[in-house]
């Protein structure tokens, strides 16, 4: 099929728009790229300099002193039965003469293992009771607020580059995927061969 030079003015001038309309979305999608890459940038360090040190100082002034509180009831408890278990059980058990069986026996029905043990279960309970008010105490503390009204600068420059980024990548997905036949060129045309038109002059 034989073009005129019209036709074929105006295929040049399409694809011409349409390599200039590419270029042009490839520049759009690589500023979109830098602008999301630098809106990650900047997230990262709007949470190392906003949101990890809150975190860490919750821990710190909440959960840590709570933990170690536990710990060191935990200690007093074993230390306090080690002594008992030295000043009571183990005198009592030298005590006892005769063999092993025979001790044995003298040790499980002494008044001294029964008190031992009672005080054990008194003493645990007691710590059970001391863990669950050290853990409704710590329940009960409101963490101290900051008083912010909204997002400060860095939070609306992310807002911002955000919804940007966001306008940009939509925008060029709309340039790519909008049907405008007028900018498509088919591919037979192209592969097609160009037939010279003769005029007589």
């Amino acid at each position: 099929m034989a073009l005129s030079r019209k036709n074929k003015r105006k295929l040049n001038r399409l694809r011409r728009d349409a390599d200039r309309l590419w270029s042009e979305q490839q520049v759009v999608f690589d500023k979109a790229r830098e602008l999301v890459g630098r809106a990650g940038g900047t997230a990262k360090t709007y949470a190392d300099s906003e949101i990890t040190p809150v975190v860490r100082k919750r821990v710190d002034n909440d959960i840590r002193p709570a933990f170690e509180r536990g710990v060191e009831s935990g200690r007093r408890a074993l230390a306090s039965a080690e002594q008992t278990l030295q000043k009571n059980v183990l005198p009592a058990v030298a005590q006892v003469g005769g063999n092993v069986t025979g001790a044995v026996r003298e040790l499980l029905d002494s008044e001294q293992v029964k008190n031992v043990q009672n005080k054990a279960e008194q003493f645990s309970k007691q710590a059970a009771a001391n863990l669950e008010r050290v853990q409704a105490q710590v329940a009960k503390q409101k963490p101290v607020k900051k008083k912010k009204s909204g997002p400060g600068v860095g939070g609306w420059f992310l807002i911002g580059a955000g919804v940007a980024a966001i306008s940009a990548v939509g925008y060029a997905l709309w340039q790519t995927f909008r049907a405008d036949d007028d900018l498509w060129i088919a591919d037979e045309e192209l592969d097609a061969p160009v037939a010279k038109v003769v005029t007589n002059n």
